[in-house]
């Protein structure tokens, strides 16, 4: 087999002003004289080493600039051997990310993308976008195009590659981060209006299914984040495409908006189109793909697409279990098991953190809250649509409540602090956070031990996510509300966070509230459920808290879908419109079942 090593450096940790460049003056081979093994960058001067030359990546000895660089700065990768991972496609420099892997174009199919951040699915999808590959050369990109294409085996891939350079196939594209929405200075009908393209959807139809009539006249730069979601999907869908590319639709969309962009990609596909999707939601991903692709590998260091298409089910199956049994390949060490709650618990009696009813307004919304109890050891979960107030009713206990602590992580997320990690943590949890006890129930299950000396305004999303999840769960507290946690963050990361709070929540003999969209999640973390009912914008209402089943079943009917359990994995299933279980379910009034 034929396994290649490389040095790859984190330059947020690679600091040669303060190390002396360390790498190059330590170097056996640099102090020989050799010239070609270690150069700098012109813009940060920050080094590149050459893998071709260095000791380390070609033989596996050495290792001295390792030990003298600052921790973490410099670490040696494993590629996967070319017999495994199939063909190198893309590498973005000498030490940076590379991915291994094509996928088979499958027409007239909604194909989910699921693999942790970090793992090569926005690349992927840049390239499916136009992004030229280059094979591995990042120095003569042309050059590594022809090698790549010369050693490119899938036939479906090699054909769309040729169809898009012809324009025989057009690829409408949306990106993960859309921030260049808020640079336009037109409004939002003037930018609906330049993107139509007369697409399957009519103007008049995205404006509708992506609920944009009420930001016609307003400017992307004062939308929120849901609003900007919903109309970057909308300018994908008045493209005359064959090939949709969705980067992480759901983020920001309450459930009922997911659902909704989940039928209409099915509607694209049923139509003859091609959709692609990466998503971290794993319950929408199942309820809108039609095969699943999976990605493994070593986050921000290689990335492999599997030579496999999934059924959903076992592809979602087989990322959760760790092992792709078709291909012969283990993708982690443990499977990801589900919290299953076999008997929900009875409240009644136990101290904890009680709610007044209140009634507030807000402009022209009016929010209605009803008298509710939030017991210590529970987490009370609450859904609802966008724009119901259950952040104002977050942000209302937050200040009202004087008797107890209450620590809030806000739904929005911003990088205003001017200082570190750890200085952020140290002020928002206002705790030691070199403490062991700190070290093991926060800063090692939400993996930021890391990022301490890293400036906050640094920070990706997922970071920042993780960061602001630590500071509200390091606090002592009687009450710890967190408003959309399981924003920006992939699946194992999810999963890890819900971990987290049940386990600060037990131990500190807290109440919770958390706010969530994602049902995956909700279902896992809930003991009980309020929900949030009303028309958005206008006017919201509570109802609950409810028992976790009856709420979860009123919440899914007026959604319109059912809801199973996987009896394998312990995952929650939203089950495919029509089939089988979806009509039983709703014969028996089971928009909830757990089996």
């Amino acid at each position: 087999m034929t396994r290649i090593r490389i040095l790859s450096i984190n330059y947020d940790k690679c600091k040669p002003d303060l190390c002396g460049y360390a790498c190059s003056k330590y170097c056996p081979l640099v102090i020989k004289g050799q010239k070609n093994v270690i150069t700098f960058r012109k813009e940060t001067g920050k080094p590149i080493i050459n893998n071709n030359t260095c000791l380390m990546a070609k033989k596996g000895t050495c290792g001295i600039c390792i030990n003298k660089c600052f921790p973490r700065a410099l670490s040696v990768t494993n590629l996967p051997s070319v017999e495994t991972a199939g063909l190198l496609v893309h590498c973005y420099d000498e030490n940076g990310f590379r991915f291994f892997g094509v996928p088979q174009i499958h027409t007239g199919k909604v194909i989910g993308l699921l693999g942790v951040n970090g793992i090569g699915k926005s690349t992927i999808l840049d390239i499916l976008a136009g992004m030229q590959p280059n094979g591995g050369n990042y120095q003569d990109i042309e050059k590594g195009y022809e090698q790549f294409l010369s050693q490119l085996r899938i036939s479906s891939f090699r054909q769309f590659l040729a169809e898009v350079e012809t324009n025989a196939l057009k690829v409408a594209h949306k990106p993960q981060i859309f921030a260049h929405l808020t640079k336009l200075t037109d409004p939002v009908s003037e930018i609906l209006r330049k993107s139509d393209k007369q697409g399957y959807f009519s103007m008049t139809e995205v404006i509708e299914l992506m609920e944009l009539s009420p930001i016609l006249n307003r400017n992307p730069s004062k939308l929120s984040g849901g609003e900007l979601q919903r109309l970057s999907i909308g300018i994908v869908l008045l493209q005359n495409a064959d090939i949709y590319l969705i980067d992480e639709p759901c983020t920001f969309l309450d459930f009922r908006q997911r659902i909704k962009i989940a039928k209409i990609f099915h509607q694209l596909a049923s139509s003859g189109k091609t959709v692609f999707i990466a998503e971290h939601d794993i319950a929408i991903l199942d309820f809108q793909s039609d095969l699943i692709y999976l990605f493994y590998g070593q986050p921000h260091k290689f990335g492999v697409i599997s030579s496999l298409a999934y059924s959903t089910k076992k592809g979602i199956n087989n990322f959760l279990v760790g092992r792709l049994k078709d291909e012969n390949i283990r993708i982690r060490g443990k499977r990801i098991a589900f919290t299953r709650i076999v008997k929900e618990r009875d409240w009644e009696g136990r101290p904890g953190v009680e709610f007044p009813a209140f009634q507030k307004q807000v402009g022209t919304f009016s929010l209605s809250v009803d008298k509710g109890m939030n017991y210590f050891g529970e987490i009370l979960c609450i859904l609802g649509e966008n724009g119901l107030g259950k952040t104002t009713f977050a942000r209302h206990l937050t200040q009202s409540l004087k008797s107890v602590t209450v620590s809030f992580k806000p739904q929005f997320l911003h990088r205003s602090f001017s200082g570190t990690v750890r200085e952020f943590l140290t002020q928002y949890s206002n705790t030691y956070i070199d403490s062991r006890v700190f070290k093991i129930h926060i800063l090692k299950p939400f993996s930021i031990s890391h990022l301490l000396d890293k400036p906050i305004q640094a920070l990706s999303g997922g970071e920042l996510q993780r960061c602001f999840l630590a500071g509200c769960l390091g606090k002592k507290a009687d009450l710890y509300i967190i408003d959309e946690g399981s924003a920006f963050l992939d699946v194992e990361e999810r999963l890890k966070a819900t971990r987290v709070i049940r386990h600060i929540v037990s131990k500190n003999s807290a109440a919770c509230i958390a706010i969530e969209h994602d049902i995956q999640i909700a279902d896992a973390l809930a003991d009980r459920v309020m929900l949030f009912e009303g028309i958005p914008g206008i006017m919201g209402q509570t109802v609950g808290p409810l028992s976790k089943k009856a709420a979860l079943n009123r919440f899914l009917k007026e959604i319109d879908v059912t809801f199973r359990r996987d009896p394998d994995t312990g995952r929650a299933r939203l089950n495919k419109l029509g089939s089988r279980l979806d009509r039983d379910q709703r014969k028996n009034d089971a928009y909830y079942h757990d089996f």
